[in-house]
């Protein structure tokens, strides 16, 4: 039976295309993934196992959840079905000018009902709308875009469009994540930490948020004038911890993040991490100067000796040290251990006060020396398993129940800091202490 498509003709390059719309009951059951490019099988199964992940997660909670759900248009091929465009003439406006040598291609695409669709661009869309029209039927009726080129059964036809799917799919450039942070309104941690750096009046003059650093977690060590203490990225990785810790515990997952919150949910999250933020800087040790204008950031990620003076190096330049606040990595492993206390029933303003007033922030001083600061390069270092160590030792000092054992944990300080002999933090009295049998040997 005779198919017809409304579409619009065009060109571009050596091809022709069509522009059309078509159901999404329609898409599920005519096109496929692109397999016919890739005779080889196990290719198709590589490809059908990287789409899979994503879709299932994401993308068919998207079409189901979100009642703003909308896709971009998909580009498929179209395989048999001798296809042929008929234009037709528009007259029922005198702004139409159909005449014969107009640019205008409205028509219809017909097909004699054995054409097969598969989709050059847009895979994981398309896996996703067949996957959600089983779970819900009515999104079926729903609309998409779609781009319409043909493919030639022939060796330099499957060249061509093998070609094409290269080139559509290597060179299409997602979204970075700091481009995500400044733009999604869905992601709710992407929305307060915006919210934080436009509204708070002390947060928005130390977060680095401009488009040359929009990607970056790293900040400036050689300027003393510095004014930041954090980037975009890596605010939001910080407020992403914090927040695990909002209420006694909540569940970060992609779901968290692909769909927004409720307006009274997201104005809790921004007043919890703007009360922890201003909590933070205002019992941070040295932190007080900055506030009140008289240092900036810069001049706190220097070394100072016993008296506060700044220590220079051979070249009489000052040495980099100072506050291990002042960067991303000590915001990210104190953030940790407060989030690890109000997931244990303290509180974390309480712990706030109980990390700064009782665990050195000098970056030369146990627990960060050896682990995240190298003392002869004057930098940071470590990773994952350093910045876990470092919030087990504080959480350990604040009496917090931890998955390792006080043998488990010096032995660990010993291997990734090199030492022979190492100490544990000393015991913190706070208001959310446990018992001694809470944080014996285990």
């Amino acid at each position: 039976m005779p198919d017809y498509v409304p579409a619009l003709r065009a060109h571009m390059g050596d091809w022709t295309y069509y522009v059309t719309v078509m159901k999404l009951g329609k898409i599920a059951r005519e096109c496929r993934l692109a397999e016919e490019i890739h005779t080889n099988p196990d290719l198709d199964n590589l490809i059908q196992r990287a789409i899979q992940d994503r879709v299932e997660k994401e993308m068919v909670p998207y079409l189901l959840n979100e009642k703003q759900r909308f896709y971009g248009a998909l580009v498929v091929a179209v395989y048999g079905g001798d296809p042929e465009f008929s234009a037709v003439k528009v007259n029922e406006h005198d702004l139409l000018d159909d005449t014969q040598d107009s640019t205008y291609g409205f028509g219809l695409l017909r097909f004699d009902g054995s054409q097969m669709y598969y989709a050059l661009d847009g895979q994981h869309r398309l896996k996703s709308i067949q996957e959600a029209v089983k779970i819900e039927p009515d999104l079926a009726k729903e609309e998409i875009s779609v781009i319409i080129l043909k493919h030639e059964n022939s060796k330099d036809g499957l060249q061509r469009t093998r070609r094409l799917f290269s080139t559509l799919n290597r060179r299409a450039k997602p979204t970075s994540a700091g481009m995500n942070i400044a733009i999604d309104e869905d992601d709710s941690i992407a929305i307060v930490t915006r919210q934080l750096v436009k509204e708070n009046e002390t947060l928005k003059k130390l977060i680095l948020a401009n488009t040359e650093s929009i990607g970056t977690k790293q900040l400036s060590t050689a300027r003393a004038n510095d004014p930041y203490i954090s980037t975009l990225a890596a605010f939001y990785e910080t407020n992403e911890i914090l927040l695990s810790g909002f209420d006694g515990g909540l569940e970060i997952d992609t779901q968290f993040k692909q769909f927004r919150r409720s307006y009274e949910d997201i104005q809790s999250y921004y007043s919890y991490l703007e009360k922890l933020w201003l909590r933070m800087l205002k019992k941070c040790p040295g932190f007080d100067d900055v506030l009140k204008g008289r240092k900036t950031p810069g001049q706190l990620r220097q070394k100072v000796d016993n008296k506060g003076q700044v220590v220079l190096d051979e070249t009489g330049k000052p040495m980099a040290g100072g506050n291990v606040f002042a960067r991303p990595m000590g915001q990210y492993i104190i953030a940790e251990a407060v989030s690890t206390a109000s997931i244990s029933g303290g509180s974390a303003e309480d712990a706030i006060d109980a990390i700064m007033g009782n665990v050195s922030m000098n970056i030369d001083d146990d627990p960060w020396v050896g682990l995240v600061w190298n003392p002869e390069a004057r930098n940071i270092i470590g990773g994952r398993a350093q910045r876990t160590l470092i919030t087990n030792l504080i959480s350990q000092a604040l009496g917090l129940k931890i998955n390792v054992g006080v043998r488990e944990l010096r032995k660990k300080y010993k291997e990734l800091s090199g030492l022979k002999r190492v100490s544990l933090l000393p015991t913190i009295d706070w208001s959310g202490s446990k018992d001694e049998a809470d944080i014996s040997d285990e």
